[in-house]
């Protein structure tokens, strides 16, 4: 019983060897940074990063975003009905392709973006502040790399 406790009891450190579980790792402490904020405006992360991606002047297509946020087009259905009950997006029939509908942001869901934004760039600004131009940059290009690699692979049996 107290080895578990001791084990319970550590700091929690990635592992720098098991990219999968370090990105997820770090994935899920980033969330656990913003839940409560999102909390406090009765949103959830994942709205705000559907706000932050729906432009201000001209909205943006349905389908653009579940790929920009990587997910499924029915989750993202169900979370923009939610939205829309919230009074925080409208979906317009796109004037152009009357097959297509595009996302706007209410006066709600703008404030809800803006402060939203202003949470995730106070945070980068944070990062920046101790991770120099170089590394960030390095940073960037290792993450991309991941993301190509994940987003192409095929699984074999």
């Amino acid at each position: 019983m107290e080895a578990v406790q001791e084990m319970e009891d550590q700091k929690f450190e990635l592992t720098g060897l098991d990219v999968s579980f370090d990105v997820k790792a770090t994935w899920l402490a980033i969330n656990k940074m913003y839940s409560p904020l999102a909390d406090l405006y009765g949103l959830t992360v994942t709205m705000g990063f559907v706000l932050a991606n729906i432009h201000e002047d001209y909205g943006t297509a349905a389908t653009k975003i579940a790929p920009l946020l990587g997910m499924e087009p029915r989750s993202l259905t169900r979370l923009l009905k939610k939205m829309e009950e919230d009074n925080l997006i409208n979906r317009v029939q796109d004037e152009t392709d009357k097959r297509s509908v595009r996302i706007h942001l209410t006066s709600k869901g703008l404030e809800m973006k803006r402060i939203a934004l202003e949470h995730v760039t106070a945070f980068n600004q944070e990062i920046r502040e101790k991770v120099s131009d170089r590394k960030m940059k390095i940073f960037f290009e290792v993450i991309e790399a991941i993301y190509e690699t994940a987003d192409t692979r095929e699984i074999v049996g």
